[in-house]
């Protein structure tokens, strides 16, 4: 079927945007490294002396990144719809349109899972005394993983349903990652190997975010097939790039075709 979301299809161009856009991808994740690197160096800092005021700190640093945030998934979006004309002034572009935006999902996206954690600990050490304590660390064990799964649609809508208010925003995250469980939960599996391979590896300060953001966009587009019962992604020939190519793209990422 036509509409049928298809999660290899996904991948598969989720890889494809990666490989022939792998100047952008990475340009546009060393914004995000810069971005980052505050939160980065105040989190080794907070492990030798931690605070109240600098664990507050190393929050509203980490939060710096919600702007980049919102100029790379603008940026993956015109990727990912094959948009002919990309520039470096659509990140840009994108920093300013959904910088409020993306605050506030990017404080969401840091908030929830901390009190969820929070409230698995506290109805764990619970459910050693009460049995209500083992039922409330089961509900809250299928919140983080419901969170988990919605998060993966939160900034796709974002850039592309730019009217969007920020609590449909969320309301329709969760109805799509409830309705498409099946296809989402793959996904965020692919989500979670990439992070841990671009963590233990460092190349989560090359192309991590960028990657990732290619990833949640080419899902979304997948998905977005069964609800308007149209094709908005379709296979294109691609020339092999040479090596001098790739190696251009990877050491001269600001060498935009």
């Amino acid at each position: 079927m036509v509409n049928k979301p298809s999660a290899a299809k996904a991948l598969k161009f989720f890889l494809s945007d990666v490989y022939n856009n792998l100047g952008k991808v990475i340009l546009t994740n060393l914004v995000w490294t810069a971005c980052f690197l505050p939160c980065l160096l105040i989190g080794m800092r907070i492990k030798q002396n931690f605070s109240p005021l600098t664990f507050l700190i190393l929050v509203g640093s980490f939060l710096l990144t919600s702007p980049a945030l919102g100029g790379t998934f603008h940026l993956a979006r015109k990727i990912v719809l094959n948009d002919p004309y990309i520039e470096v002034g659509d990140f840009i572009e994108g920093v300013k349109k959904y910088w409020k935006k993306s605050l506030f999902l990017l404080a969401i996206s840091l908030i929830v899972p901390v009190l969820i954690a929070g409230a698995l600990v506290f109805y764990g050490e619970m459910a050693k005394s009460f049995s209500i304590g083992i039922i409330l660390w089961a509900l809250s064990l299928w919140a983080f993983i419901f969170f988990l799964l919605m998060q993966i649609y939160l900034f796709p809508l974002m850039v592309t349903q730019k009217k969007m208010g920020l609590r449909n925003l969320l309301k329709t995250s969760l109805l799509l990652a409830l309705n498409n469980v099946g296809f989402t939960v793959i996904v965020v599996l692919v989500e979670l190997v990439l992070l841990f391979l671009f963590s233990i590896t460092g190349l989560i300060f090359i192309g991590g975010a960028s990657a990732i953001a290619l990833l949640q966009i080419n899902a979304f587009v997948e998905l977005s097939k069964r609800y308007t019962g149209e094709e908005i992604r379709k296979e294109r020939k691609r020339e092999p790039k040479s090596v001098g190519q790739l190696l251009r793209e990877v050491f001269f990422p600001w060498k935009y075709e």
